[in-house]
């Protein structure tokens, strides 16, 4: 592996990227190297004071308040370090749901055009589809590494969140042992639900659910590119499989449908 990864994580105003003032950033950067040496991480970051005022729901998320930001620098001033960290040639930056951070970034850096990205919850849908949940914290615990209360935690400041990320990007390298071409590709599409979220299939396998719901989800839901996502590729599965069926030889006596 060759790669130079920089994992990021960003808190915000909002949870709306478009509507969204950075308060704080955080970014580990991984050598090729580092991986399955546990080592200590090159971990950078720091808080923002955004131009607006924080609002009291995402001070619920994170904790960061109007008064911790009041002496801390403003991204013009900040924001040089990360991109230092994502300019170099050849780097993938990595987050969980890195849309939003993608999405944030290329406002706030819009110097970098050309920045590939890897998202380790796309790739833990994938990976993971059994997993209770796939957000940070919940893999972070079905993967074994949750500490509980013996340890102090900081869930959603930004480095804590990096690092965990940077725990499940471990993991998908060299234990599920996943090629990074496989989750750069998965980033770029719809994320592979391992279940049906909507109607009276909610809950469901894709493989359970009938196959009429799936044809009427193509027909009548928009709104939901994941959704439309995962119908079309059971559907795409059902048809491979019926035509291996179809192609099969058949036993003496017997016709293969």
């Amino acid at each position: 592996m060759s790669t130079v990864f920089v994992v990021v994580d960003l808190e915000a105003t909002s949870r709306e990227p478009a509507d969204a003032h950075i308060v704080e950033w955080a970014a580990v950067r991984i050598e090729p190297e580092w991986f399955g040496t546990g080592r200590r991480m090159e971990c950078h970051g720091g808080l923002v004071r955004p131009p607006i005022q924080i609002p009291p729901e995402t001070s619920a998320i994170h904790q960061i308040t109007d008064s911790d930001v009041a002496e801390a620098p403003h991204w013009h001033e900040e924001g040089f370090k990360l991109f230092d960290l994502l300019a170099p040639e050849g780097v993938i930056a990595v987050a969980h749901n890195a849309a939003y951070e993608k999405t944030l970034l290329e406002r706030e850096l819009p110097q970098l055009p050309g920045l590939r990205w890897l998202c380790t919850y796309k790739a833990a849908l994938r990976v993971w589809p059994e997993a209770p949940a796939h957000n940070n914290e919940t893999l972070r615990y079905y993967l074994g590494y949750g500490t509980g209360r013996k340890c102090h935690q900081a869930p959603h400041s930004a480095l804590h969140d990096a690092q965990v990320t940077t725990q499940i990007l471990n993991d998908l390298l060299l234990h599920v042992k996943v090629s990074v071409e496989d989750m750069l590709k998965w980033t770029t599409e719809p994320a592979m639900l391992p279940r049906c979220p909507i109607g009276e299939w909610r809950g469901k396998p894709w493989a359970e659910v009938d196959e009429g719901f799936l044809l009427w989800i193509l027909r009548k839901i928009y709104d939901r590119e994941d959704v439309r996502f995962c119908a079309k590729a059971e559907l795409d599965r059902r048809e491979q499989e019926r035509q291996e069926v179809a192609r099969a030889p058949a036993a003496d006596g017997e016709v293969p449908f």
